[in-house]
């Protein structure tokens, strides 16, 4: 079995480190020392820890379970189940890390301009994904087909991000509770 590539280690490491400290808390030293890997070793493979960032975020994204099937539901039950499961990481969590995407623009958009756009980059793949689903629920008369699906992408995502912050500080589910009740209680 090949071993992965110290590169692929660095990023894997940074990843969890993040996530569970935050950009600021995390040095380039306690990256590599977490990696297990010579701290010059990092200097090889990114220009910067602001590199590291935006790589980071563009592996959270793309390693989330977001993009796996759900059998036979329909889009509007596919949708749900979508963020069922990322409701049950974050319980699983007991709420300590939240969403690394939203973590890394809340801490970097202000300040790094590489990991501003990747966060943006993915944030905006992943409201045109919910906007994807609510057009197929549309058109399988799941939602009314009177309301906008970019709107409602946006907006769905945007409720999400804000009830993780809430549910990190008040270390309750009630928040996610919430989003449910109301995204798929009401509004879709």
């Amino acid at each position: 079995m090949p071993r992965p590539s110290v590169r692929e280690v660095i990023v894997d490491t940074a990843v969890t480190e993040f996530h569970r400290y935050g950009f600021a808390a995390c040095s380039v030293d306690t990256i590599t020392r977490a990696a297990g890997v010579p701290k010059g070793s990092f200097y090889n493979h990114f220009k910067s820890k602001e590199d590291l960032g935006a790589e980071v975020v563009a592996r959270y994204a793309e390693s989330s379970g977001w993009r796996d099937e759900h059998g036979d539901l329909g889009p509007l039950d596919t949708l749900r189940a979508r963020f069922t499961v990322m409701r049950d990481v974050l319980v699983d969590n007991e709420f300590t890390r939240g969403c690394l995407i939203g973590n890394m623009g809340s801490e970097r958009a202000d300040h790094s301009p590489v990991i501003r756009k990747q966060v943006g980059a993915s944030l905006t793949h992943w409201s045109d994904s919910i906007t994807d689903s609510i057009r197929q629920a549309q058109a399988a008369g799941e939602v009314k087909g009177d309301k906008d699906p970019e709107l409602l992408g946006r907006f769905v995502l945007d409720a999400w991000e804000g009830a993780i912050i809430r549910t990190k500080v008040a270390k309750s589910v009630a928040p996610l509770d919430d989003f449910f009740d109301v995204v798929f209680g009401s509004l879709l």
